[in-house]
């Protein structure tokens, strides 16, 4: 069902419907932050020791802290769902089992 929905999404994107898509679903979104004097001058200071600019530090910093959230919102789902858990890992390795062995 959601192959079918992606591919249609797509099909209609391709043919020129652009409204599918809006403005604000794909470009990056701008934030401002405030920063104490302190941490002004430790963010200055990772991200030179990183050779980043303080942006580019800051976006990987926010980067990092999204990923570990959504791991850990996928890992209760998980300890939440068992038999879904289940039946991905034996339809997994299934099909490693009908990889061609090298």
């Amino acid at each position: 069902m959601c192959d079918r929905r992606v591919r249609a999404q797509r099909e209609t994107v391709m043919a020129g419907n652009a409204a599918v898509i809006r403005y604000h679903d794909i470009m990056a979104k701008t934030i401002s932050l405030r920063l104490s004097d302190d941490v002004y001058e430790a963010v200055k200071r990772h991200a030179a020791a990183d050779n980043q600019s303080m942006n580019a530090w800051i976006e990987t910093l926010l980067d990092i802290e999204d990923m570990r959230r959504r791991c850990a919102a996928h890992g209760q789902w998980m300890s939440e769902h068992p038999e879904a858990v289940a039946a991905t890992e034996a339809w997994a390795d299934k099909n490693l089992e009908e990889l061609p062995r090298r």
